[in-house]
């Protein structure tokens, strides 16, 4: 069952009240609505606990969540979600929802918009086509109603002086400080190019540090407990990272997180209880 414990000396803060707890869940810009909704649902099954002897606070967090549309619990979904990990961007994956992104590599010759050519329309055969005429027939131009201040996009091709391609080869570049991951994608003119920054890349790849974590790690900020059994009942094959559980602890400069915030837990132990009876 959970029971509230002491904090250590070197972690005594004052404890947050209720109201105070569902504030602070508030302004955490890290808090999805998901992620919110788990924690909340958690507070008030803790603080619920501290008024009714006997009362297992997951369980009634469990029980509160309800199911999801695909019939499960809720819960389980909501605190594999939260389990520390690093989650790459999507151009990094191998399967690319939309299409790979567009080729980066520098155009092979300068981009010079040509002139539309209007077609003149055939005519039947033995019939003259006056010029007046065959400007008739022609469609007028479309008229396209834009909201005041609107600019138009810019042009990449000429701005950005890029290839602009569909993508073919794809170079993972790892950051040597957090081990983040930055896709580079190129096509198939470029296959050269895509090799030559896959070899500057690879020895910076070889002794990026482990990727610092960027999802989850929110219920150990306001919560004290074996989490990490509860993360590895809920995320099978999950393994904790290297930074800590807790997403406060954290490497917290402004290029990894920007929240360099801490916030104080309520003290509770998950002891005596395996994980599927929470």
């Amino acid at each position: 069952m959970l029971q509230s414990v002491p904090a250590p000396a070197e972690e005594q803060r004052p404890k947050k009240t209720f109201p105070e707890l569902v504030a602070a869940i508030y302004e955490d810009a890290r808090v999805g609505h998901e992620a919110r909704e788990l924690l909340l649902a958690v507070a008030y099954a803790v603080d619920l606990a501290k008024r009714e002897d006997g009362v297992s606070p997951l369980k009634v967090a469990r029980r509160k969540l309800g199911v999801d549309g695909y019939r499960k619990a809720r819960y389980d979904r909501l605190v594999s979600a939260d389990a520390p990990r690093y989650e790459p961007p999507r151009s990094a994956g191998d399967w690319y929802p939309s299409g790979a992104p567009s080729c980066q590599a520098p155009r092979l010759r300068p981009y010079r918009p040509r002139p539309y050519k209007p077609r003149t329309p055939a005519a039947p055969p033995g019939v003259p086509v006056l010029a007046d005429e065959a400007r008739a027939r022609r469609l007028p131009p479309p008229i396209v109603h834009v909201p005041p201040g609107y600019t138009p996009p810019r042009d990449w091709r000429t701005e950005d002086g890029v290839c602009g391609a569909p993508s073919h080869h794809r170079v993972l570049e790892r950051d040597p400080r957090t081990g983040w991951i930055t896709a580079h994608w190129f096509c198939k003119r470029h296959k050269e190019h895509a090799d030559r920054v896959a070899a500057q890349v690879r020895e910076q790849n070889e002794q990026a540090p482990e990727p610092v974590p960027n999802a989850g790690g929110l219920l150990p900020c306001y919560f004290k407990g074996d989490w990490e059994k509860v993360y590895r009942h809920y995320r099978p094959g999950w393994e904790p990272p290297k930074y800590g559980l807790c997403a406060d602890d954290w490497p917290t400069t402004s290029e990894v997180t920007g929240h360099p915030s801490r916030h104080s837990r309520l003290r509770v132990f998950i002891g005596g209880q395996s994980p599927e009876d929470v």
